[in-house]
Order: structure tokens, then sequence, then C-alpha cells
């Protein structure tokens, strides 16, 4: 008799144990426990590809749209640049307040700035009001980018955290591979006019998407921290994170800066193709890597996509011809997209909730700023010493982000 009760008392506690009843139901119970493919889930993610899209047919057509507006090389890198500069800028600030308020807030004014800002673009009638509008896509991508990898954070199980990272960074993948190809079609068939049409569609689309996620963090169990330039700038704990992306930063700033110029006079007349191969092979390595990550330990995919990455930027003095540019390009795709996934995921799993708006706007930090430094400080070596000099560099630069594995010697944290 006493069995029976005990049977039929069954039940799930709040800590997700289970107690009593049959390992059927307690396998069940677990398959629900540990579901990653969500409303919200799915929502977030397709979200992430309609303002990744976007994104990147602005990101390939702009420089154009300046030279056609009658500026020269110099505006249109500036003009390139400003939304990066804006979104390091404000992002210390997107990550305080992603914790201190809420994470669909600030995802929903990001898909918002991301609106305007092509609704600017298409009244721009000169440089600077063109300016205005890479200032308002640079305040969006620091709220976005922020509370939305946040957010999937809350809300992936934490056993399979990695593997989601690496989901929802595979959309980005998709549309950066697709929207340089798209933003071309379409200005060369209608102009300038219809993409930034399309662009505002897609993020309007994007918010839309967003609404349908629900906030999980109950904040009002979470005490909130008033902001002060030494407690609401840098998280400390995400430093060695920070550290990691930094220095794979400057070796794709590098790539995304030269490759170019380095590759059309060695036999590659098309660079887009290493682009897109490197795009294919960061999206497939990207939907595996994070399960790889959430069985065996980070370390287990970020030190080989680091050596990847090393491995392909170091071959690249030596290539010529089609095939071993695009074996570089491979390798350096397969190697960001196993490493950066787990990177955010141990991002995560060091950090408490209350945490990790300001943990992950510190992590952007330092990969803004290896994307800035990799093309400007790489750029100066090139110019002075030659891209056989560069390249090396640039391998020995990415390698340094093991040293971040060494300083991160603290106890897992997986709230």
């Amino acid at each position: 008799m006493g069995m029976k009760t005990t049977t039929k008392a069954s039940k799930v506690e709040g800590n997700n144990s289970v107690h009593g009843g049959s390992s059927q139901d307690a396998d069940a119970i677990r398959c629900v426990v540990q579901r990653l493919f969500t409303l919200d889930f799915v929502s977030s993610t397709l979200a992430n590809f309609a303002n990744t899209l976007g994104l990147s047919m602005l990101m390939a057509t702009l420089p154009l749209y300046v030279i056609s507006m009658g500026g020269n090389k110099t505006d249109a890198g500036i003009v390139a640049g400003a939304a990066q500069l804006t979104a390091i800028l404000f992002r210390p600030f997107m990550g305080w307040l992603t914790d201190a308020w809420r994470r669909r807030p600030m995802v929903l004014i990001g898909t918002s700035c991301y609106s305007v800002a092509s609704m600017v673009y298409l009244l721009a009638g000169s440089i600077p009001f063109l300016m205005l509008g890479r200032i308002i896509h640079g305040l969006g991508l620091s709220c976005y980018t922020t509370a939305a990898n946040v957010y999937v954070a809350d809300i992936a199980p934490t056993n399979r955290r990695a593997e989601a990272m690496g989901l929802f960074s595979a959309a980005q993948a998709i549309g950066l591979i697709v929207g340089p190809v798209i933003g071309f079609f379409i200005i060369h068939a209608t102009g300038f006019q219809h993409l930034f049409y399309f662009t505002g569609a897609l993020a309007f689309t994007a918010f839309l998407i967003s609404l349908f996620p629900r906030e999980r963090r109950q904040v009002k169990t979470i005490k909130r921290h008033t902001w002060s330039p030494r407690t609401g700038i840098v998280a400390t704990d995400a430093i060695p994170m920070a550290w990691i992306v930094l220095c794979m930063g400057m070796g794709l700033g590098a790539v995304n800066a030269f490759i170019a110029i380095f590759a059309q006079p060695r036999g590659l007349a098309n660079p887009g193709f290493y682009f897109m191969v490197q795009s294919v092979a960061l999206l497939i390595s990207r939907t595996f890597a994070g399960r790889i990550s959430d069985r065996c330990g980070r370390a287990a995919t970020i030190i080989p996509g680091i050596i990847l990455m090393t491995i392909a930027l170091s071959i690249l003095p030596v290539a010529h011809g089609y095939y071993l540019f695009l074996i570089t390009a491979s390798l350096f795709g397969f190697g960001f997209g196993t490493a950066q996934p787990s990177v955010m995921a141990l991002l995560i799993d060091r950090v408490r909730l209350e945490h990790r708006g300001l943990a992950t706007g510190t992590y952007f930090i330092g990969f803004d700023l290896g994307l800035a430094i990799g093309a400007i400080l790489l750029g100066l070596v090139s110019q002075h010493w030659g891209f056989g000099v560069m390249w090396p560099v640039a391998a020995t630069l990415t390698l340094l982000s093991l040293a971040g594995l060494l300083l991160d010697r603290r106890r897992v944290v997986r709230p």
C-alpha cells in the first residue's frame, strides 16, 4: 500500500529532479526538460537569420552606394566602419541594460533600429546623412546582438548550451552566404532604392517574429545594480573569453579586409568564392560542433578550432590558384565555426544569470576590437613588410587565443 502511494505521488520538483514513478516516466520528463527546439528558440533563430541577411546585403553593397554618391574610398571605409565603432561604444551600456531590464525589449529595440536605419539610407541625399543611418544601425547592432545571444543562453537547456549557440550562429552563417549575392542582384536589377526597401522589410519581419518569444528570466527576483564605470563597462569573469575572441577576431579581420586584394593576383579571379566556401564550412561546423562541446567539454572544440584557423592563415603565403585558396577557406571556416559557439557557451558557463548581459557585452567588445585591430594593424604590417609577413603574424595572433583558456581557471557556474 505504501509503495502504491509513493508511485501515485511521483512528481517533478522545481529543480527538475524526478522522484518515484517508472524509468519511462523519468525519460519522458527528461525529454521535455531538455527540449531545445521550442517556439522561443526557433523564432529567435529565424529573426537572427532575417537580421543577418539584411546586414550582410548592406555590408557588401554600401561602399558602392557611397561611391555612387560621389564619395571616395576613404569615405566608403568610414561609412562602413561607423556602425562597428558605434556598436563598440554602446555595447557596455547595452550589456548592463540587458541585465538590469529585460532581454526581449532590447531585442525589439535593436530590430527597430535596423528598420529605421534602412529608411534613413533610402532618404539620404548626402554622405553625412548616410553616416546618421550607420550610427543608428550600430546602436541596433549593440542592442540586438547582445540581448539576443543572452536570451538564447537563457532558454537553452544547460547540457545543450553549445549546440544552441551553434545553431543560432548557423542562422547567421546562412545570411552571410546568401546576403551579398541577393544584395548585388537587387541593385543590378532595380537599384539601391529597392535594396533599402527590402532590408527595411527584413528588419520589420525580424521585429514581428521577435514578438513571439517569451521572457524567461524573472526580473523581480534579480537584484539590480546601479550602473557605474567600475562595474557597468566590463565583466571581469568574461575577460578570458573576450581575449579568445579578440585574437580570433584579428585573424578574421585580416581575412575580411585583405583576402580579395591578396588572392586576385595569385589566381583567384573571383574572391567571392573564398568567402562562399568559408561561410559554407562555417555553417557545417556550427551544426555539429556544439554537440561535441556539450558532451566532451569546451576545450575539445575550442583548441582544434583555433589550430585550424592558425594553419589556414599559415598556408596563405604560399597559396596560388583556386584549390589551395579554397582549402584554406575551408580550414578557416571550419576552425572559426567550431571554436566560436563553444567560446560563447564557455562564457555563459562562467557567469551568473544576473551578469550575462554585461558579460556578453564584454565578449563582443573583444570581438569587435579584434576585427578592427586585425584590419588596421595588420594592414600596416602588410604595407611595410608585405603579405608574406602579414599572414604569419595574423596566424601568431590567432594562436594567442589559447592563452585565454590558460587564464580561465574558475569553477564552472551553470545557472
